[in-house]
């Protein structure tokens, strides 16, 4: 995967959300984006896992972006 970036942007006891981006192959205007919500155990183990998936140019990054910053 091109330019690959994840982060967490919450956890708790219970609680992960991540995101994962990276470039698609094809055109190279267009970024793969996941949000990935899961569901922890009392041991930090995954039970459930859902992502939304979005695939988003530059210019709507930017939008998402600005737009949560506002």
């Amino acid at each position: 995967m091109k330019n690959k970036k994840e982060f967490i942007v919450k956890e708790n006891s219970g609680f992960r959300l991540r995101v994962v981006k990276f470039n698609c192959m094809r055109p190279d205007n267009l970024y793969n984006l996941d949000f990935i919500q899961e569901t922890l155990d009392e041991d930090g183990n995954v039970l459930y896992t859902s992502t939304y998936n979005f695939f988003l140019t530059n210019e709507e990054l930017q939008v998402l972006s600005e737009g949560l910053l506002k």
